[in-house]
């Protein structure tokens, strides 16, 4: 195939050999990293534009896992960031197994790499989800989960518990985004407060319920604890978080 002739799987469009988004409609193309300086290129370079050694070239390999978004077309396996994904050529989605998403969350290294090798979508062409729309798993066919993404990050992503994650077209450099700038530290300490807020409201119900004073709270809440009844409580507010939070 000759240089310049190369067609982005999603609009048809011409996309350069050591282009990694397509100038027409912003859609990722699958990138690989260099052997040698571990810089993000494209799949069908045949040098490295950091530091010019040569790439052995690769192929989207096709799947039978339909894309759960735009339901009109098969994943195609690719290398994102030095990840293996499955990608929507059609609609720009991307679907990531449990275990590689954790990959890419928990380290800090693939992480920037994969963050590299993802475009910027403008909030034009990027899926805001605002509609709920479940989605069928790849995998399993079954519907998945549709939430929040660490109750705060305010991206809305589709996940399967057993099997991964979808993210809609831009998703996934927002999520990543959000935990490169420490989200989930936020979501934790946010969970903590919460939990201590509701676990102080349930015991001051209770000494409502008590007919106590609230003077005697220091005296309540000493034997409270002593008979077990703050474990209980812990428990009860445990299970009412479960129970509201997907």
């Amino acid at each position: 195939m000759e240089t310049g002739v190369l067609q982005c799987g999603a609009c048809g469009g011409p996309v350069g050999p050591d282009e990694m988004v397509c100038r027409s409609c912003g859609s990722q193309v699958a990138t690989v990293a260099c052997p040698n300086c571990m810089g993000m290129v494209s799949v069908h370079a045949k040098h490295c534009g950091n530091c010019g050694a040569a790439i052995t070239p690769t192929e989207e390999l096709p799947t039978e896992l339909g894309c759960p978004g735009c339901r009109k077309a098969k994943l195609s396996r690719s290398i994102l960031g030095g990840v293996e994904v499955d990608q929507c050529l059609l609609c720009g989605g991307v679907w990531l197994r449990q275990d590689l998403f954790d990959k890419v969350a928990g380290d800090k290294e693939v992480r920037g790499r994969a963050l590299g090798a993802l475009p910027t979508v403008p909030h034009t062409q990027a899926t805001m989800g605002l509609e709920v729309i479940y989605r069928p798993c790849p995998a399993c066919s079954q519907m998945m989960n549709r939430y929040n993404y660490a109750r705060i990050s305010g991206v809305l992503v589709d996940g399967c518990k057993r099997h991964g994650l979808w993210f809609d077209k831009d998703e996934l450099r927002q999520v990543l985004e959000f935990i490169q700038g420490g989200g989930l530290d936020k979501s934790h300490e946010r969970d903590v407060a919460r939990l201590d807020e509701e676990q102080r409201a349930k015991a001051q119900m209770v000494r409502m319920d008590l007919g106590m004073h609230p003077s005697s709270s220091t005296e309540f809440q000493s034997q409270w604890g002593r008979s077990g009844g703050l474990g209980i409580l812990s428990a009860l507010v445990d299970g009412l978080v479960d129970h509201f939070i997907v």
